[in-house]
């Protein structure tokens, strides 16, 4: 059972970060552009948007996220686009309750047409069990190419 709490923990946490509305941007220009929590995702965007965060306990917690300005690849041997996503859950308070690196990995081979923007979907399965509280959660979205990442943190609450 707690291993179980703490893979719900994480997939809330990787959830609620790629819900962040904000803009954040990093020296290379890597941006996310979209990052919404939803009620379900059907495709690159088109989904049914969950603009409060709020996710009832037995339910599927969806979360949609685009991002463009990630580097490019040169050379023929290596990638054209590696992005990579982390996720970590706290409490309130700061504490890490889970955390894990490449939760989403996305990576192009050369010789493609480079994409403008790349998307991404998550979703969680949300226990009846879960505990009904609001955790912190903070997405990193890494580039491999150009050595650099952005990070979100947003609130996601479970009822």
């Amino acid at each position: 059972m707690t291993r179980q709490l703490v893979l719900l923990l994480m997939a809330v946490l990787f959830v609620t970060t790629l819900l962040v509305e904000a803009n954040l941007q990093s020296e290379v220009g890597m941006e996310i552009v979209r990052a919404e929590w939803a009620y379900e995702v059907r495709g690159e965007g088109d989904y049914d948007p969950n603009p409060s965060g709020v996710f009832r306990r037995g339910t599927r917690a969806y979360a949609y996220i685009e991002v463009e300005g990630f580097a490019l690849g040169t050379a023929a041997d290596d990638p054209l686009v590696d992005l990579r996503v982390d996720v970590a859950l706290r409490t309130r308070t700061g504490v890490k309750l889970y955390s894990q690196a490449e939760v989403v990995e996305y990576t192009l081979k050369q010789p493609a047409s480079p994409p403008e923007l790349v998307w991404f979907y998550i979703w969680v399965d949300i226990p009846r069990w879960a505990p009904r509280a609001t955790y912190k959660a903070e997405v990193i979205v890494r580039d491999l190419v150009a050595a650099e990442a952005i990070s979100l943190q947003r609130e996601i609450t479970v009822e």
